[in-house]
């Protein structure tokens, strides 16, 4: 009797240490997992991060995670340089955020693990959008964070204190070019009253601008596309940087600074943000990333709104986001694998939807109904977000990150030509035409990974 109860005691304690695996995690409080998880964020996405994290530990209670927070830098120059010295001192964290223009050379390169036989034994394969997963020779490295993209925010107050009409939400049918200017043109205004345009206006003394952008990379190209242009051909071989598409969008808005005086200058044009200047009534749109929702939404003091973008020649979008990785020297792959899973699942962290920071990953979040109300029905998205941003996804081109050695040809060449841009100091034409020559022979234009 005795040694058939002890079979039976053996049996029950592996099948439920099978099950405290399945799970990801360890069977005993004992056997504690520590994980580290990096990541980037203004301090809003950084509070929201560790509540998502916070969740994670509470359903899997044998797993502690520590959070690594970087402070975000537009550029990731920062966050790429943390990255490099983890790498070369062998201490990466276990899993987290990821810089999407260095992801095709890590990845090649084996610093993270390759998730295809935990996809498909998990059923994530056709679960999530199909640009979510990032691929290299045909193995699954990384997933993106989030379906991101560029959005157009406005104060409502603003633009009817100028007499301008509450802008599209269809992104099929927004205002043209020449429309934005007009109405930019109207909210604008100096200490005296005057327009751009009017005698006396003085643009040195500007009191309220028309737009403020976001001028990055990655912001760039929405415009670009919408022109017909781009910057390097899709197979990463070719520039076309400087054909006549490219040089009029950026020429555009470049004279949104220079020549309309509709949008500060990025050399002593203003001190305040963006999103400060927005809240208190000195500006009327600004161009960012979907992200920003996030901060904009803890912001009572003012009615915001959201446009589609405007159209130089055709619709565009970008699909863009940081990327989530599993580290590839992570000791603890499993519940490495059960934290990315948690965070690409809106059901797990809602609030980091609900929120205005990320929009969701998963299909059904789109499709269903049910699913699309649970984080768009909610005071912080405005009425028009679906018609203005999810539905212009349907365009959306993701941010060229398997173009081999595109952070550098920006980082080299291009950065350096559109500053001379924006700041008046050469024509789109002539910067432009000098970085494509540069680039041309630089040996960076190596195809795709």
């Amino acid at each position: 009797m005795k040694s058939k109860f002890l079979v039976i005691a053996c049996i029950l304690f592996l099948i439920s240490a099978g099950l405290c695996f399945a799970n990801g995690q360890k069977a005993t409080a004992s056997d504690q997992v520590n994980l580290k998880y990096i990541y980037w964020g203004s301090p809003a996405e950084d509070a929201a991060v560790k509540q998502a994290l916070s969740e994670f530990e509470a359903a899997n209670p044998t797993i502690k995670v520590e959070p690594m927070y970087l402070p975000g830098d537009l550029d990731g120059s920062t966050y790429n340089a943390k990255m490099k010295a983890l790498a070369v001192s062998n201490t990466l964290p276990d899993v987290g955020y990821f810089r999407p223009e260095e992801f095709g050379n890590y990845a090649e390169n084996g610093y993270f693990l390759k998730l295809d036989d935990l996809i498909a034994r998990d059923g994530m394969d056709d679960s999530y959008l199909p640009q979510t997963w990032l691929k290299i020779q045909g193995n699954t490295y990384g997933a993106y964070s989030a379906a991101e993209c560029q959005v157009m925010w406005y104060n409502k107050k603003v633009l009817e204190d100028a007499g301008v009409p509450i802008p599209p939400t269809d992104y099929r049918n927004a205002w043209s070019w020449d429309e934005f200017v007009t109405n930019l043109k109207k909210i604008t205004v100096d200490s005296k009253g005057n327009h751009p345009g009017d005698p006396g206006f003085n643009a040195k003394d500007i009191t309220r601008f028309g737009v403020s952008y976001d001028l990055w990379s990655a912001m760039y190209y929405p415009s670009v596309w919408s022109n017909g242009g781009d910057i390097i051909s899709s197979d990463g071989k070719t520039v076309y940087v400087d054909k006549p598409e490219a040089i009029e969008a950026f020429q555009n808005l470049s004279d949104l600074m220079n020549v309309h005086h509709v949008m500060p200058l990025v050399t002593g044009g203003t001190s305040v943000s963006p999103m400060t200047m927005l809240a208190n009534g000195q500006l009327g749109f600004y161009v960012t990333g979907q992200w920003t929702l996030l901060e904009l939404g803890t912001m009572k003091s003012f009615d915001y709104g959201v446009a589609a973008l405007p159209i130089m020649k055709k619709p565009a979008q970008l699909y863009v986001s940081g990327v989530n990785v599993v580290f590839n020297s992570t000791k603890h792959p499993e519940e490495a694998w059960a934290l990315q899973k948690w965070m690409m699942d809106p059901s797990k962290t809602l609030d980091l939807y609900t929120s205005g920071l990320w929009m969701p990953t998963k299909m059904s979040y789109y499709t269903d109904a049910e699913d699309l109300a649970k984080w768009l029905d909610n005071d912080v998205h405005p009425e028009g977000f679906k018609e203005a941003v999810v539905d212009s996804m349907a365009v959306a081109v993701n941010e060229p990150i398997m173009i081999k050695n595109i952070n550098q040809i920006w980082g080299d060449y291009l950065n350096s030509a559109v500053e001379s841009i924006w700041i008046g100091e050469k024509t789109a034409k002539e910067a432009l035409t000098e970085a494509a020559g540069k680039i041309r022979k630089s040996g960076l234009l190596q195809g795709t990974y």
